[in-house]
């Protein structure tokens, strides 16, 4: 007697029934909090010129969610927030200096992709320069003294003995 469902068919039917329930359920049982669902609409129309200097803007902020990201090119909610600020700033004609400061009171130098030059920072972009700078001195100092030959003055005694020898060896 002989099953009514042939095993291969089975060894078949089977993977692929799991896989089709497994990728039909998976969607439900993700938690809500890791979906985004919300989208941040664009509320402020502007020229292409604008959208632009949106972007320049935007290039410029860090975005306080992601890692080396900017608000420009991330997709997180604060970001498409960020940059609806920046667009209204911009539509009210704010200079884009005036702009990042604005975030930079708000959020702190941090939030700037290129913190400014002043103050504990001007340290820490200048630091590096310096020490390249007097490492290269350094090595410059030390192959100089290195390709000198040494030349010193032998003292009387010195030149007694090998008067000496010289005097011996005749």
């Amino acid at each position: 007697m002989t099953p009514a469902f042939p095993r291969t068919a089975l060894k078949t039917v089977l993977p692929t029934a799991l896989t089709v329930l497994s990728l039909t359920l998976t969607p439900l049982l993700t938690p809500a909090g890791a979906q985004d669902v919300t989208q941040v609409p664009v509320t402020v129309p502007l020229s292409v010129e604008q959208e632009r200097q949106v972007e320049r803007i935007g290039m410029k902020i860090h975005c306080p969610i992601c890692s080396g990201e900017s608000i420009a090119q991330s997709q997180t909610d604060i970001s498409r927030q960020m940059m609806n600020e920046v667009r209204a700033m911009v539509k009210a004609g704010r200079p884009e200096q005036e702009i990042l400061n604005t975030f930079a009171a708000s959020y702190g130098d941090r939030i700037l992709l290129e913190p400014p030059k002043t103050g504990v920072n001007s340290l820490l972009w200048t630091l590096p320069v310096a020490f390249f700078v007097l490492g290269g001195l350094l090595w410059w100092n030390y192959t100089q003294r290195a390709s000198r030959p040494v030349q010193r003055t032998l003292t009387p005694e010195e030149e007694q003995r090998i008067q000496d020898l010289m005097a011996d060896r005749e």
